[in-house]
């Protein structure tokens, strides 16, 4: 049987990643800081038959990350499939983000999963192959203003997705890439909000422009991907999300400008600029 880990598989696309994964064969490691929901995940894998383990770490530790995929081979005997899910972001002005802010979004989002993908690209050579999938965000293509950390370091992700496919195909190890648009998780209702952005409440700006979706959409289009072995590519789920990616690519000027237009209404809205007359 194979064996999938998945990373903040604890609610929202990693959960219902995690179950799909399972009805098609994988047995499944969950891993999250959040035990409880993890057995509930688990215990819905393994009453419909499924195979499901769960790993308690927390991302923001880097050295949690590091211990991972060592721990999961030692216990289950090998990998196949990693899944890079998990995600922390702050939305607020940038001078208003601590240290330790900066720290931990940018270890959950690039640097521990950069740390999975080290550790488990030398398994999946040993073992013939495998596949490795980075959840990024459309909001790479977007410059969203109060959202600047959390999408820098989902872009880092993004380059080590397009890097290590190059880099890892002639072992047999696809790399995929998904771009997810705003989707309806706990991550967004989870986001941490600074002081300012507290006023204002948590509003990427990316649902004016298109739909939001859901996680168990997302999930299915990810697995159909993945277990098609001829499939090494990038994901976009939605033609609204497609379309936004293009014009970003193409006529990213008009999009800033209509995301710029939108954030300085917010400011005058919330008495932090003065309006124009």
């Amino acid at each position: 049987m194979k064996v999938a880990i998945v990373t903040g598989a604890s609610s929202g696309i990693g959960r219902d990643l995690a179950i799909l994964l399972a009805r098609n064969g994988y047995s499944v490691v969950l891993a999250s800081r959040r035990v409880d929901a993890l057995e509930r995940v688990a215990e819905m894998i393994r009453s419909a038959g499924g195979s499901a383990e769960i790993f308690k770490v927390d991302l923001s530790n880097v050295s949690e990350a590091d211990k991972l995929v060592g721990s999961v081979v030692d216990k289950i005997g090998r990998l196949d499939l990693l899944v890079n899910n998990a995600g922390y972001g702050v939305y607020g002005p940038i001078d208003e983000v601590s240290t330790e802010e900066i720290h931990r979004i940018f270890a959950v989002n690039a640097i521990s999963p950069a740390i999975l993908i080290s550790r488990a690209a030398g398994y999946m050579k040993k073992f013939g192959g495998g596949c490795i999938v980075n959840i990024s965000t459309m909001a790479i293509y977007t410059p969203i203003p109060w959202l600047s950390l959390y999408d820098a370091s989902k872009a880092a992700l993004k380059t080590l997705t397009d890097t290590l496919r190059v880099e890892l195909k002639p072992y047999g190890i696809r790399v995929i890439g998904v771009y997810p648009g705003y989707v309806d998780t706990e991550f967004h209702r989870n986001v941490v909000l600074t002081e300012t952005s507290k006023k204002s409440g948590w509003n990427s700006g990316v649902s004016r422009f298109a739909p939001i979706m859901r996680s168990d959409q997302v999930a299915r289009e990810i697995v159909k991907r993945i277990m098609d072995p001829e499939f090494n590519g990038d994901i976009v789920i939605g033609f609204s999300y497609k379309l936004l990616k293009r014009l970003s690519q193409h006529l990213g000027w008009l999009v800033n400008k209509a995301l710029e237009r939108m954030y300085i209404a917010n400011l005058e809205r919330l008495g932090l600029i003065r309006r124009k007359s």
